[in-house]
């Protein structure tokens, strides 16, 4: 009973805490099932006088024939500009426990009677029996337990162009209600939060890429259409029970989305429709800012604001028409489902706008499949985009992979490569004649290494040129290629000085190689820019392994000297080491 009595009070009825309690620790529980109070309605334009005690003489005389019969306690016939109207009906008979009259939306406000006295009041009537809007919540209304089969009457004002209750009402039990909103807008509040999230990422997305104006558009959209949708949860009354913030945040949503759809087609299609375009984003802006500002200075009211855009929307949307058609039969995929996304929210906000001007039956617009439908067009697209980027990656990785590896072969060989001659250099002879004297002993092979040394190579430098000396470098390195075997290792040691490692190679055979070599030099009449050349001559040591040595430094060494005797001698010959 403490529970009950507490759930009576305003407090008790927008805390989440009881949402918990009605829907997870109360659970099923034996209930009379919600009654729609659709029958038995009577409505009377004006407003009714009351007693000295406050009590509405209308409520007192129940057999007044003033009243008349209508289907549903919303817009009477004949209403020639009447603000003040009284509904009325008998309340359901049924064993309740804590019964409630749910109402969907009053326009604008109302106050409710029973027994001639207030139960419940939303908004303020002044002297005159008018007051201001004070935003469209759903309604509440405890009622007591032996209430069914009484007149229950509700008076109203609005100077809106609908006059009377919308949508729903029922007497069901306070704890069906709270559950009811709350399951009722869990899809609106999925929708919405992965809308807004969504608009929050891609208006990170603006700061940071390239396609500020595309990502700018995309976020203005969800950030519009995600609040729209948000607004009209009911369950967000129990959150916070502001209902003229709901309200202006639904009316700034929904009035800001023509502007981030115009935006972005703008985006795509300029400067085709450019101009049309940007007038449709800057009246829809001019509208939205005047609107919500007027209305907050208090110059009209918020509920005033809305027939006049809901015209210039829909002009807005048959202008919009045939861009968009434009852009969906030439745009690529990504544009294509974020138009399929707009198309379907701009339905579903014109049969919402139908409903909203008595154009067809009353019933809840799945607002939130256009949102969540949106929501996810930009996964799907984020999707595709994250697996081919996925791709792309895996793709350049590869071939980064490869071109890393071929450059690292190709700065080895450069590493290890004479880059005038094509030779190998000395850093690769320091490398691989240890590894051939260790391979030729363990091998018990032998191994022969040649000095050449080309002679007087200053003096033909100083004769000639450095250019001169280089052709004949590369024309000596030539002969090396052609007379020395593909297994013998020609490194060009320094300047003009070249060693040759012939593995498996006796002294004769070394010594048979090198004359042949000489020769082919000192024959070789070498032509530099039209002038023939004096003859090269060259001195080469040979030094052989096992017979005297047993390392390579010693090998080399040897090989020097023998060069040395060949210089001494008188140059143009070859030297064997003793």
């Amino acid at each position: 009973m403490l529970l009950i009595r507490w759930m009576r009070t305003k407090a008790g009825r927008h805390l989440p805490l009881l949402c918990l309690l009605a829907g997870v620790l109360l659970g099923p529980i034996p209930e009379l099932a919600a009654m729609d109070l659709t029958e038995g309605w009577e409505y009377r334009w004006g407003d009714s006088p009351f007693t000295a005690d406050g009590i509405p003489t209308w409520t007192l005389d129940q057999e007044a024939e003033d009243w008349s019969a209508i289907g549903f306690p919303s817009n009477p016939p004949s209403r020639d500009g009447q603000t003040n109207v009284w509904f009325r009906t008998i309340l359901p008979e049924g064993d309740w426990r804590d019964p409630v009259l749910y109402l969907f939306s009053v326009d604008l406000i109302v106050e409710i009677y029973l027994d001639g006295r207030k139960i419940y009041q939303y908004g303020d009537f002044d002297e005159a029996g008018q007051g201001r809007f004070e935003g469209w919540p759903w309604h509440m209304v405890s009622l007591p337990q032996d209430s069914g089969g009484e007149l229950i009457y509700f008076r109203i004002y609005s100077d809106y162009m609908d006059i009377g209750l919308w949508g729903e009402v029922q007497v069901l039990e306070r704890i069906d209600l709270l559950r009811n909103l709350v399951t009722g807008s869990i899809g609106r509040l999925v929708s919405s939060s992965l809308t807004l999230l969504i608009g929050l990422l891609s208006l990170l997305f603006a700061l940071v890429q390239r396609e500020q104006a595309v990502f700018g558009a995309l976020a203005l959209f969800a950030l519009a259409s995600g609040s729209t949708v948000l607004s009209g949860a009911q369950a967000t009354l129990l959150l916070f029970d502001a209902p003229l913030f709901w309200d202006y945040l639904g009316a700034a949503g929904y009035f800001l989305l023509p502007v981030a759809m115009a935006l972005l087609l703008q985006q795509w299609l300029r400067p085709a429709y450019g101009w049309l375009l940007g007038l449709i984003w800057r009246l829809n802006l001019a509208y939205l800012v005047g609107a919500i500002s007027l209305s907050l200075l208090g110059f009209v009211s918020l509920a005033e604001t809305y027939p006049v855009f809901d015209r210039l929307f829909l002009l807005s949307l048959l202008v919009l028409l045939l861009p968009a058609l434009h852009s969906l039969s030439r745009g690529h995929r990504d544009q294509q489902l974020i138009l399929g996304a707009y198309a379907l929210m701009s339905l579903l906000l014109l049969l919402d706008m139908a409903v909203a001007h008595n154009l067809v039956s009353w019933g809840r617009v799945p607002l939130g499949w256009g949102s969540l439908g949106f929501a996810l067009s930009v996964v799907a697209i984020s999707m595709t985009h994250y697996t081919r980027m996925q791709h792309e990656l895996l793709l350049l990785n590869t071939s980064l992979e490869r071109q890393v590896q071929a450059r690292t072969a190709e700065l080895e060989q450069l590493a290890s490569q004479d880059a005038l001659t094509g030779l190998k250099n000395r850093r690769f002879l320091d490398e691989v004649l240890p590894r051939e004297l260790a391979l030729a002993q363990r091998q018990q092979s032998p191994l022969s290494l040649l000095v050449c040394d080309i002679d007087h190579f200053k003096r033909f430098n100083d004769c000639y040129g450095h250019a001169a000396g280089d052709a004949v470098l590369q024309r000596v390195a030539a002969h090396l290629q052609a007379v020395f075997r593909q297994t013998d290792l020609v490194c060009r040691y320094g300047g003009e000085e070249f060693v040759i490692v012939m593995p498996g190679a006796e002294m004769s055979d070394a010594c048979r190689c090198a004359e042949a070599f000489r020769t082919a030099v000192t024959a070789d009449r070498i032509q530099y820019e039209h002038q023939i050349l004096e003859p090269v001559t060259l001195s080469v040591g040979i030094a052989s392994w096992p017979e005297p040595v047993g390392e390579s430094a010693q090998l080399l060494e040897c090989a020097d000297r023998a060069l040395y005797r060949a210089k001494t001698n008188g140059r143009d010959r070859v030297e064997c080491a003793d």
